[in-house]
Protein backbone atom coordinates (compact mmCIF):
# COMPACT_ATOMS: atom_id res chain seq x y z
CA UNK A 1 0.00 0.00 0.00
CA UNK A 2 1.56 3.23 -0.78
CA UNK A 3 1.64 6.22 1.41
CA UNK A 4 -0.93 7.75 -0.43
CA UNK A 5 -3.51 5.38 -0.05
CA UNK A 6 -2.73 4.77 3.54
CA UNK A 7 -3.63 8.55 4.24
CA UNK A 8 -7.54 7.88 3.44
CA UNK A 9 -7.82 6.33 6.77
CA UNK A 10 -6.65 9.40 8.51
CA UNK A 11 -6.43 11.84 6.28
CA UNK A 12 -9.29 14.91 6.62
CA UNK A 13 -11.16 15.68 3.29
CA UNK A 14 -10.00 19.32 3.17
CA UNK A 15 -6.06 18.49 3.63
CA UNK A 16 -3.89 17.79 0.54
CA UNK A 17 -1.37 14.87 1.62
CA UNK A 18 1.66 17.36 1.76
CA UNK A 19 -0.27 19.71 4.49
CA UNK A 20 -1.01 16.62 6.12
CA UNK A 21 2.11 15.26 6.33
CA UNK A 22 3.85 18.80 7.37
CA UNK A 23 1.05 18.75 10.02
CA UNK A 24 2.03 15.11 11.53
CA UNK A 25 5.32 16.13 11.27
CA UNK A 26 4.45 19.21 13.59
CA UNK A 27 2.45 17.00 16.18
CA UNK A 28 5.23 14.68 15.74
CA UNK A 29 8.17 17.44 17.13
CA UNK A 30 5.61 18.40 20.11
CA UNK A 31 5.60 14.69 21.05
CA UNK A 32 9.37 14.64 20.56
CA UNK A 33 9.87 17.45 22.69
CA UNK A 34 6.95 16.54 25.62
CA UNK A 35 9.06 13.09 25.50
CA UNK A 36 12.07 15.42 26.67
CA UNK A 37 10.72 17.34 29.48
CA UNK A 38 9.80 13.79 30.92
CA UNK A 39 13.37 12.54 30.62
CA UNK A 40 14.20 15.76 32.46
CA UNK A 41 12.57 14.82 34.88
CA UNK A 42 13.65 11.42 35.43
CA UNK A 43 17.33 12.05 35.12
CA UNK A 44 16.90 14.86 37.34
CA UNK A 45 15.96 11.91 39.85
CA UNK A 46 18.93 10.37 39.53
CA UNK A 47 18.18 8.08 36.47
CA UNK A 48 21.38 7.16 34.26
CA UNK A 49 20.93 8.35 30.21
CA UNK A 50 21.51 4.34 29.39
CA UNK A 51 18.51 3.39 31.66
CA UNK A 52 15.69 5.66 30.14
CA UNK A 53 17.20 4.58 26.69
CA UNK A 54 16.42 1.24 28.04
CA UNK A 55 13.15 1.83 29.17
CA UNK A 56 12.06 3.95 25.89
CA UNK A 57 13.57 0.77 23.74
CA UNK A 58 11.21 -1.76 25.68
CA UNK A 59 7.83 0.39 25.59
CA UNK A 60 8.31 0.73 21.89
CA UNK A 61 9.07 -2.75 21.33
CA UNK A 62 5.69 -4.12 22.51
CA UNK A 63 3.88 -1.98 20.16
CA UNK A 64 6.42 -2.98 16.92
CA UNK A 65 6.18 -6.81 18.24
CA UNK A 66 2.65 -6.39 17.51
CA UNK A 67 2.60 -4.58 14.13
CA UNK A 68 5.13 -7.59 13.14
CA UNK A 69 3.52 -10.46 14.11
CA UNK A 70 0.36 -8.98 12.22
CA UNK A 71 1.91 -7.49 9.11
CA UNK A 72 2.33 -9.85 5.76
CA UNK A 73 5.44 -9.41 3.67
CA UNK A 74 4.87 -7.93 0.31
CA UNK A 75 8.19 -8.61 -1.64
CA UNK A 76 11.24 -10.62 -1.27
CA UNK A 77 13.03 -7.94 0.36
CA UNK A 78 10.53 -8.18 3.12
CA UNK A 79 9.98 -11.83 3.51
CA UNK A 80 13.02 -13.69 1.98
CA UNK A 81 13.05 -16.79 -0.18
CA UNK A 82 9.83 -18.26 1.80
CA UNK A 83 7.67 -15.24 0.21
CA UNK A 84 9.36 -15.94 -2.90
CA UNK A 85 7.95 -19.97 -2.73
CA UNK A 86 4.71 -18.96 -1.74
CA UNK A 87 4.09 -16.22 -4.04
CA UNK A 88 4.93 -18.79 -7.24
CA UNK A 89 3.60 -21.78 -5.49
CA UNK A 90 -0.37 -19.85 -4.53
CA UNK A 91 0.12 -17.93 -8.56
CA UNK A 92 0.66 -21.79 -9.85
CA UNK A 93 -2.41 -22.83 -8.27
CA UNK A 94 -4.52 -19.97 -9.71
CA UNK A 95 -3.12 -20.40 -12.80
CA UNK A 96 -4.14 -24.31 -13.15
CA UNK A 97 -7.64 -23.12 -11.72
CA UNK A 98 -8.58 -20.68 -13.86
CA UNK A 99 -7.53 -23.08 -16.53
CA UNK A 100 -9.66 -25.98 -15.13
CA UNK A 101 -12.50 -23.63 -14.25
CA UNK A 102 -12.86 -22.94 -18.43
CA UNK A 103 -12.76 -26.99 -19.14
CA UNK A 104 -15.51 -27.04 -17.18
CA UNK A 105 -13.79 -28.79 -13.95
CA UNK A 106 -16.13 -29.27 -10.59
CA UNK A 107 -16.75 -26.53 -8.35
CA UNK A 108 -15.89 -28.73 -5.34
CA UNK A 109 -12.34 -29.64 -6.88
CA UNK A 110 -11.73 -25.65 -7.66
CA UNK A 111 -12.21 -24.79 -4.44
CA UNK A 112 -9.84 -27.80 -2.77
CA UNK A 113 -7.10 -26.13 -4.71
CA UNK A 114 -8.51 -22.46 -3.67
CA UNK A 115 -7.83 -24.00 -0.25
CA UNK A 116 -4.32 -25.00 -0.78
CA UNK A 117 -3.27 -21.71 -1.28
CA UNK A 118 -0.03 -20.82 1.21
CA UNK A 119 -0.08 -18.62 3.64
CA UNK A 120 2.51 -15.60 3.72
CA UNK A 121 4.52 -15.65 7.29
CA UNK A 122 4.19 -12.63 9.30
CA UNK A 123 7.52 -10.28 9.28
CA UNK A 124 8.00 -11.62 12.47
CA UNK A 125 9.87 -14.36 10.71
CA UNK A 126 12.15 -11.82 8.86
CA UNK A 127 12.44 -8.99 11.41
CA UNK A 128 15.85 -7.89 9.42
CA UNK A 129 14.67 -8.20 5.95
CA UNK A 130 14.32 -11.20 3.83
CA UNK A 131 17.79 -11.24 1.86
CA UNK A 132 21.37 -10.96 2.93
CA UNK A 133 22.13 -7.73 1.14
CA UNK A 134 18.74 -6.34 3.12
CA UNK A 135 19.58 -7.88 6.30
CA UNK A 136 23.61 -6.32 6.36
CA UNK A 137 21.87 -2.59 5.75
CA UNK A 138 19.72 -3.01 8.18
CA UNK A 139 21.43 -4.33 11.11
CA UNK A 140 24.12 -1.64 9.90
CA UNK A 141 21.65 1.09 10.71
CA UNK A 142 20.39 -0.33 14.01
CA UNK A 143 23.82 -0.37 15.29
CA UNK A 144 24.75 3.64 13.84
CA UNK A 145 20.60 4.13 15.06
CA UNK A 146 21.19 2.63 18.61
CA UNK A 147 24.53 4.67 19.22
CA UNK A 148 22.70 8.45 18.24
CA UNK A 149 19.87 7.11 20.69
CA UNK A 150 22.58 7.23 23.76
CA UNK A 151 24.21 10.61 22.07
CA UNK A 152 21.06 11.91 22.38
CA UNK A 153 19.34 10.43 25.57
CA UNK A 154 22.79 11.56 27.42
CA UNK A 155 22.79 14.99 25.51
CA UNK A 156 19.43 15.60 26.53
CA UNK A 157 20.66 14.72 30.52
CA UNK A 158 23.06 16.38 30.74
CA UNK A 159 22.26 20.12 29.09
CA UNK A 160 19.30 22.39 28.88
CA UNK A 161 16.51 20.99 26.81
CA UNK A 162 16.55 24.00 24.50
CA UNK A 163 20.29 23.99 23.92
CA UNK A 164 20.16 19.92 23.84
CA UNK A 165 17.35 19.55 21.18
CA UNK A 166 18.86 22.86 19.10
CA UNK A 167 22.73 21.06 19.02
CA UNK A 168 21.20 17.84 18.10
CA UNK A 169 19.04 19.69 14.70
CA UNK A 170 22.49 19.73 13.03
CA UNK A 171 22.17 16.68 11.65
CA UNK A 172 21.32 17.87 8.25
CA UNK A 173 24.35 19.59 7.70
CA UNK A 174 26.55 16.44 8.21
CA UNK A 175 24.19 15.01 5.83
CA UNK A 176 25.15 17.10 2.95
CA UNK A 177 28.88 16.17 3.87
CA UNK A 178 28.27 12.40 4.60
CA UNK A 179 26.21 12.47 1.32
CA UNK A 180 28.82 13.47 -0.60
CA UNK A 181 31.46 11.28 0.45
CA UNK A 182 29.98 7.99 0.26
CA UNK A 183 26.75 8.69 -2.11
CA UNK A 184 28.50 11.22 -4.50
CA UNK A 185 25.72 13.74 -4.07
CA UNK A 186 27.38 17.36 -5.32
CA UNK A 187 28.24 20.44 -2.35
CA UNK A 188 26.61 23.93 -3.08
CA UNK A 189 27.73 27.01 -2.15
CA UNK A 190 25.17 27.50 0.45
CA UNK A 191 25.80 24.21 1.31
CA UNK A 192 29.20 25.91 2.76
CA UNK A 193 27.40 28.69 4.04
CA UNK A 194 24.77 26.75 6.17
CA UNK A 195 28.06 24.80 7.55
CA UNK A 196 29.42 27.62 8.61
CA UNK A 197 26.43 29.54 10.31
CA UNK A 198 25.28 26.62 11.90
CA UNK A 199 28.97 26.39 13.06
CA UNK A 200 28.38 30.15 14.51
CA UNK A 201 24.87 29.39 16.22
CA UNK A 202 26.64 26.02 17.73
CA UNK A 203 29.44 28.34 19.22
CA UNK A 204 27.06 30.55 20.31
CA UNK A 205 24.77 28.18 22.22
CA UNK A 206 27.86 26.02 23.52
CA UNK A 207 29.19 29.27 24.48
CA UNK A 208 33.16 27.35 25.44
CA UNK A 209 35.12 29.58 28.27
CA UNK A 210 37.81 29.81 25.40
CA UNK A 211 35.83 32.37 23.68
CA UNK A 212 32.94 33.27 26.37
CA UNK A 213 34.60 32.69 29.74
CA UNK A 214 33.41 30.63 32.58
CA UNK A 215 29.97 31.48 33.14
CA UNK A 216 29.34 30.25 36.86
CA UNK A 217 25.45 32.04 37.02
CA UNK A 218 24.43 29.03 34.98
CA UNK A 219 23.01 26.71 37.96
CA UNK A 220 23.21 23.16 35.56
CA UNK A 221 26.20 23.85 35.13
CA UNK A 222 26.87 23.64 38.85
CA UNK A 223 24.62 20.77 39.58
CA UNK A 224 26.21 18.84 36.70
CA UNK A 225 30.29 18.96 36.63
CA UNK A 226 30.40 16.79 33.55
CA UNK A 227 28.25 19.33 31.17
CA UNK A 228 30.33 19.98 29.00
CA UNK A 229 30.08 16.17 28.14
CA UNK A 230 27.05 17.00 26.98
CA UNK A 231 28.08 19.24 23.99
CA UNK A 232 30.20 16.26 22.88
CA UNK A 233 27.67 14.20 22.92
CA UNK A 234 25.21 16.27 20.52
CA UNK A 235 28.35 17.10 18.29
CA UNK A 236 28.54 12.96 18.08
CA UNK A 237 24.62 12.43 17.96
CA UNK A 238 24.00 14.77 15.19
CA UNK A 239 27.13 13.07 12.95
CA UNK A 240 25.27 9.85 14.17
CA UNK A 241 21.97 10.93 13.30
CA UNK A 242 23.01 11.80 9.73
CA UNK A 243 24.36 8.36 8.87
CA UNK A 244 21.56 6.84 10.03
CA UNK A 245 19.66 8.87 7.85
CA UNK A 246 21.70 8.14 4.95
CA UNK A 247 21.38 4.45 5.40
CA UNK A 248 17.51 4.58 5.63
CA UNK A 249 17.32 6.34 2.72
CA UNK A 250 20.05 3.05 1.00
CA UNK A 251 17.60 1.00 2.41
CA UNK A 252 14.58 2.81 1.30
CA UNK A 253 15.55 2.27 -2.08
CA UNK A 254 15.98 -1.45 -1.89
CA UNK A 255 12.30 -1.95 -0.75
CA UNK A 256 12.96 -2.60 3.24
CA UNK A 257 10.00 -2.60 4.97
CA UNK A 258 9.45 0.07 7.87
CA UNK A 259 9.11 -1.58 10.49
CA UNK A 260 12.04 -3.49 9.94
CA UNK A 261 13.96 -1.10 10.60
CA UNK A 262 12.71 0.67 13.19
CA UNK A 263 13.14 -3.00 14.76
CA UNK A 264 16.60 -3.13 14.45
CA UNK A 265 16.76 0.49 15.82
CA UNK A 266 14.99 -0.88 18.52
CA UNK A 267 17.27 -4.73 19.38
CA UNK A 268 20.20 -2.27 18.82
CA UNK A 269 19.25 0.33 21.26
CA UNK A 270 18.81 -2.35 23.87
CA UNK A 271 21.56 -4.26 23.67
CA UNK A 272 24.02 -1.13 23.43
CA UNK A 273 22.13 0.46 26.71
CA UNK A 274 23.02 -2.19 28.42
CA UNK A 275 26.78 -2.44 27.41
CA UNK A 276 26.96 1.43 27.87
CA UNK A 277 25.48 1.16 31.00
CA UNK A 278 27.81 -0.71 32.80
CA UNK A 279 30.42 0.53 32.01
CA UNK A 280 32.40 2.29 35.00
CA UNK A 281 33.59 5.30 32.96
CA UNK A 282 29.99 5.96 31.98
CA UNK A 283 28.58 4.88 35.17
CA UNK A 284 31.07 7.57 36.34
CA UNK A 285 29.27 10.35 34.28
CA UNK A 286 25.82 9.49 33.85
CA UNK A 287 24.85 7.05 37.18
CA UNK A 288 24.42 3.59 38.02
CA UNK A 289 21.41 1.98 37.43
CA UNK A 290 18.78 0.69 40.29
CA UNK A 291 15.31 -0.15 40.59
CA UNK A 292 12.92 2.69 40.73
CA UNK A 293 9.48 2.28 43.09
CA UNK A 294 8.30 5.40 43.22
CA UNK A 295 5.04 6.16 41.70
CA UNK A 296 5.77 9.39 40.48
CA UNK A 297 8.65 8.28 38.78
CA UNK A 298 7.35 5.56 37.36
CA UNK A 299 4.63 8.06 35.76
CA UNK A 300 7.50 9.72 34.14
CA UNK A 301 9.04 6.86 32.57
CA UNK A 302 5.75 5.60 31.33
CA UNK A 303 5.05 9.35 29.62
CA UNK A 304 8.14 9.29 28.31
CA UNK A 305 7.71 6.05 26.68
CA UNK A 306 4.76 6.49 25.42
CA UNK A 307 5.19 9.83 24.23
CA UNK A 308 8.96 8.99 22.04
CA UNK A 309 7.00 5.95 21.15
CA UNK A 310 4.13 8.02 19.55
CA UNK A 311 6.44 10.50 17.84
CA UNK A 312 8.57 8.03 16.60
CA UNK A 313 6.01 5.94 14.68
CA UNK A 314 4.20 9.16 13.65
CA UNK A 315 7.69 10.25 12.10
CA UNK A 316 8.04 7.53 9.91
CA UNK A 317 4.69 8.03 8.64
CA UNK A 318 4.42 11.55 8.12
CA UNK A 319 8.48 11.67 6.31
CA UNK A 320 6.66 9.56 3.55
CA UNK A 321 4.19 12.36 2.70
CA UNK A 322 5.60 15.78 3.47
CA UNK A 323 7.71 17.45 0.76
CA UNK A 324 11.35 16.98 1.81
CA UNK A 325 12.30 20.43 1.79
CA UNK A 326 9.57 22.16 4.13
CA UNK A 327 9.55 18.81 6.24
CA UNK A 328 13.16 19.78 7.33
CA UNK A 329 11.92 23.45 8.44
CA UNK A 330 8.84 21.87 9.98
CA UNK A 331 10.71 19.95 12.05
CA UNK A 332 12.79 22.39 13.22
CA UNK A 333 10.09 23.72 15.11
CA UNK A 334 11.24 21.09 17.40
CA UNK A 335 13.77 23.99 18.68
CA UNK A 336 10.70 25.86 19.59
CA UNK A 337 8.68 23.79 21.51
CA UNK A 338 11.80 22.89 23.23
CA UNK A 339 12.88 26.44 24.64
CA UNK A 340 9.05 26.75 25.41
CA UNK A 341 9.13 24.05 27.64
CA UNK A 342 12.12 25.08 29.18
CA UNK A 343 11.23 28.18 30.00
CA UNK A 344 7.38 27.02 31.39
CA UNK A 345 8.25 23.88 33.11
CA UNK A 346 12.00 24.39 34.24
CA UNK A 347 11.90 27.94 34.56
CA UNK A 348 15.42 28.72 32.98
CA UNK A 349 15.37 31.57 30.95
CA UNK A 350 17.87 31.20 27.80
CA UNK A 351 20.72 33.86 27.25
CA UNK A 352 20.78 36.54 24.98
CA UNK A 353 23.63 34.28 22.84
CA UNK A 354 21.31 31.84 23.03
CA UNK A 355 18.89 33.25 21.01
CA UNK A 356 21.32 34.54 18.76
CA UNK A 357 22.16 30.62 18.05
CA UNK A 358 19.14 29.38 17.49
CA UNK A 359 18.06 32.25 14.90
CA UNK A 360 21.80 31.02 13.01
CA UNK A 361 20.85 27.40 13.32
CA UNK A 362 17.25 27.95 12.20
CA UNK A 363 18.69 30.14 8.99
CA UNK A 364 20.84 27.60 8.22
CA UNK A 365 18.45 24.81 8.10
CA UNK A 366 16.18 27.07 5.83
CA UNK A 367 19.06 27.63 3.92
CA UNK A 368 19.27 23.72 3.14
CA UNK A 369 15.70 23.01 2.64
CA UNK A 370 15.64 26.03 0.26
CA UNK A 371 18.51 24.01 -1.82
CA UNK A 372 16.53 21.31 -1.57
CA UNK A 373 13.53 22.52 -2.44
CA UNK A 374 15.27 24.05 -5.98
CA UNK A 375 17.07 20.65 -6.21
CA UNK A 376 13.53 18.54 -6.35
CA UNK A 377 11.95 20.85 -8.80
CA UNK A 378 14.88 20.83 -10.94
CA UNK A 379 14.48 16.66 -10.72
CA UNK A 380 10.82 16.81 -11.24
CA UNK A 381 11.30 19.50 -14.63
CA UNK A 382 14.05 16.99 -15.69
CA UNK A 383 12.20 13.95 -14.90
CA UNK A 384 8.78 15.49 -16.97
CA UNK A 385 10.96 16.36 -20.12
CA UNK A 386 12.28 13.21 -20.40
CA UNK A 387 9.10 11.62 -20.24
CA UNK A 388 7.36 13.94 -22.65
CA UNK A 389 10.24 13.09 -25.03
CA UNK A 390 9.34 9.03 -24.97
CA UNK A 391 5.88 9.84 -25.28
CA UNK A 392 6.84 11.92 -28.83
CA UNK A 393 9.38 9.40 -30.23
CA UNK A 394 6.58 6.42 -29.02
CA UNK A 395 3.44 8.62 -30.54
CA UNK A 396 5.97 8.89 -33.55
CA UNK A 397 5.35 5.59 -34.77
CA UNK A 398 1.31 5.78 -34.27
CA UNK A 399 -0.08 8.80 -35.03
CA UNK A 400 -3.38 7.87 -35.00
CA UNK A 401 -3.39 6.68 -31.10
CA UNK A 402 -1.67 10.14 -29.70
CA UNK A 403 -5.77 11.71 -29.83
CA UNK A 404 -6.88 8.50 -28.03
CA UNK A 405 -4.35 8.29 -25.14
CA UNK A 406 -4.04 11.62 -24.43
CA UNK A 407 -6.18 11.47 -21.28
CA UNK A 408 -4.06 9.11 -20.10
CA UNK A 409 -0.76 10.36 -20.53
CA UNK A 410 -1.73 13.83 -19.13
CA UNK A 411 -2.31 11.70 -15.93
CA UNK A 412 1.03 9.97 -16.11
CA UNK A 413 2.70 13.42 -16.21
CA UNK A 414 0.74 14.85 -13.70
CA UNK A 415 1.55 11.80 -11.37
CA UNK A 416 5.33 11.66 -12.25
CA UNK A 417 6.26 14.39 -9.42
CA UNK A 418 4.51 12.19 -6.76
CA UNK A 419 5.99 9.48 -7.56
CA UNK A 420 9.24 10.88 -7.25
CA UNK A 421 8.25 13.20 -4.00
CA UNK A 422 7.79 9.57 -2.54
CA UNK A 423 11.04 8.21 -3.59
CA UNK A 424 12.61 11.33 -2.33
CA UNK A 425 11.27 10.99 1.31
CA UNK A 426 13.57 8.38 1.80
CA UNK A 427 11.68 5.62 4.12
CA UNK A 428 9.16 4.11 2.30
CA UNK A 429 8.18 0.65 2.75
Amino acid sequence: MNATNETMLFRPSWLSVESWGLLLLVICELLHAVMGVFLKLCSSSGIPSTELVLVRSLVETVFILTFLCTTKPKSVAHGGAHYEYVSNHNAQLRRQAEGDGETGMPESMESSTTTALLPQRPLLFTPFGGTRKVQKIVVIRGIVGGITFIMYFATLKLLPLGDAITLLSLSPTFTIFLAAMFLGEPIFPSHCVATVVSLAGAICIARPSIIFGVDEGNSWIADSPYYWVGYITAILGSICGAGAMALMRGAGTMGVHTLQLVWSFLVFSFIIAIVFGHMEWVERIDGVWSMHRDPKILMYLAAMGLTGTAGHVMLNFAARLAPAGMGSIVRSSNIVWAYLFEVVVFHEVPQLTTWVGVFLIFTSLAIIAVQKLRDDRENREVAVVHEGCSLISNGSSDIDGVGDDETGRRGENEATPLMLQATENGTTS
